[in-house]
């Protein structure tokens, strides 16, 4: 079987997929840019450890360049191995016929985190905290701030309201943040990090 797990909550999506960590039997886990045909084939083709209990998962399945990903479509629908895919975005109407045999698991945003998106306009500083603080009670920070720099990247390359100088920088600062947060170097709380570097654009 072929299970997809996707949609616009990526952090419950994701934590879905990672439940391969708990399989029973043999598991190859690759990235997209991992991709690897011979080991998959050899994966899939090979003698398992645990009789038939093996089970390959791919992260960011769509992302693989077209060549590859041709093959690997032609691959998956010829083998009998079940499959886990996690991509991080939903997937759009075409990418979810791939596959037709496949177990489709769509996770959606809250709508509470659109509201949060749709107070990233000027002289919104208030709103915004209040509803940053808001969704911060039921929603994970990883969740909030994927998509509040996800907004920023779009308004970089479509219509805005903001000066472009303001919000590439903002959007430069996001990027620093996110690196620092991963690699233990952030000295300041997320929040308050997130907040000073919103606060010049949003006043």
């Amino acid at each position: 079987m072929i299970s997809i797990f996707h949609g616009d909550n990526n952090t419950a999506s994701r934590d879905a997929y990672n439940q391969l960590d708990s399989f029973q039997g043999d598991v190859l886990r690759l990235d997209s840019k991992q991709i690897d045909l011979n080991k998959i084939n050899n994966f899939l083709e090979g003698a398992s450890l645990f009789a038939d209990s093996k089970m390959l998962g791919v992260s960011n399945f769509f992302g693989i360049p077209k060549a590859n990903l041709d093959k690997l479509i032609k691959i998956f629908n010829n083998t009998k191995t079940d499959i886990a895919i996690w991509q991080e975005k939903k997937l759009n109407p075409t990418q979810q016929k791939t596959f037709s045999k496949a177990k489709l698991n769509c996770f959606e945003l809250e709508k509470i985190i659109y509201t949060l998106l749709n107070q990233i306009k000027p002289h919104n500083l208030k709103n915004f905290i209040l509803q940053l603080r808001l969704v911060q009670k039921t929603e994970p920070f990883d969740l909030i701030f994927f998509w509040i720099k996800f907004n920023l990247r779009r308004q970089l390359t479509s219509y805005t309201k903001f000066s472009p100088e303001l919000l590439k920088k903002a959007y430069l600062q996001l990027i620093d943040l996110d690196y620092l947060n991963k690699t233990g170097e952030l000295s300041i709380g997320r929040e308050i990090a997130l907040i000073r570097i919103m606060s010049p654009l949003l006043n």
